[in-house]
This record gives structure tokens, sequence and C-alpha cells, in this order.
């Protein structure tokens, strides 16, 4: 594949990702009793807007590399992928259990889980130290008759984010691409 066929092909990955069957970006006014992700990510969405770093995007889409160094990135429209990850909603309040880990002083791991099979967020794993968020992960899961996805996120407020998205369609090509922005 070359390079100039390499976006559109990872923006069709990104938007089978990005598939879930609840509203997304729908105003949170319910006070959730998990990690409020919506709440967070439209903070660094803002955080970002402002400082306006500029990154190094790599995009590997079916062993195809390409890289950009200091570019300008449209933060809202990366990190919605994130945002919309959000589990605080209040059908979902028995749907997923919460363990939480003691790493040190201060510094804890929370795990939310899905215990509802046909959640499309399998798993949120939200580290904190001193009470400040230094990375969250999210397992995604997406599927129907032509395609089954996974999916997962890293974003770390330090560093940058991370998605890998391995989609296996029944009547076309497979998808197994990784974006890495690093500011």
């Amino acid at each position: 594949m070359q390079a100039t066929q390499l976006w559109p092909a990872l923006l069709l990955g990104i938007f089978l990702c990005t598939c879930d069957r609840a509203p997304q970006d729908a105003p949170v006014s319910y006070e959730g009793k998990f990690y409020d992700l919506a709440g967070y990510m439209d903070a660094e969405m803002a955080r970002l807007a402002v400082a306006h770093p500029t990154a190094d995007k790599t995009i590997v889409l079916n062993g195809t590399e390409e890289s950009k160094r200091g570019v300008a990135i449209d933060y809202a429209a990366d990190l919605r992928l994130f945002r919309q990850a959000d589990i605080n909603k209040p059908a979902w309040e028995d749907k997923y259990r919460t363990e939480t880990e003691a790493l040190s002083a201060g510094h804890r791991r929370t795990h939310y889980v899905a215990t509802d099979s046909s959640l499309v967020v399998r798993r949120i794993t939200v580290e904190e130290d001193q009470g400040e968020t230094t990375e969250i992960r999210i397992e995604r899961r997406t599927g129907n008759v032509l395609s089954d996805g996974r999916h997962e996120l890293t974003y770390a407020p330090a560093r940058g984010y991370r998605v890998v998205t391995e989609q296996t369609n029944r009547f076309g090509d497979d998808v197994d691409a990784t974006v890495v922005v690093r500011w």
C-alpha cells in the first residue's frame, strides 16, 4: 500500500473503531461512581488546545509505516476516542466491577472491568500518583456481522497517546493499525 493510500485506510479503521451503540458526545450531567473519563479528557483537550504542543506522529497500517515530526495535532478530534470510552452512565452502574491496587504510598491503579459481555468498553485502567492521573489504558471490543475489532488505547498526559486497532473483516482486508503520538 502506498503512503497516499495510508491515510484513507487509517481513517476508515479509526471510524470503525469509534462505532458504538450509545450516543457518545452528549453532555455528561450524571455523577457516576466510576472515574470521570469524559471530564478528564475534556480538560486534557482544553489544556492541549491552549498549549498547542507539536508532536511526532507515527502511523503503522498493515505493516506500512509513516512518520511525521513536529506536526500540529487536532487533539480534540484525536482524543475523542478516549472520551467516548466513558462508562459513567446510570444504566451501567452494575455492569462494571472496580478493582484497586495500591502500588505505593499515594500511587494506585484502578481497573474497571466489564461484567456484561455485550459492552464495548471491556476494561479501563487508571493509574494515579498523588491524585494526579499518570496513565489511562482502555480495552474495547467491537463487532458486527461484517467485522470483529480489538482496540487498545493508552493515554499518558506527560508523554502522549497510542491507539492500536486489530480488525478482522469477513469480506475485506483485515486492519492492523497503530497510531503513536508523542509530545
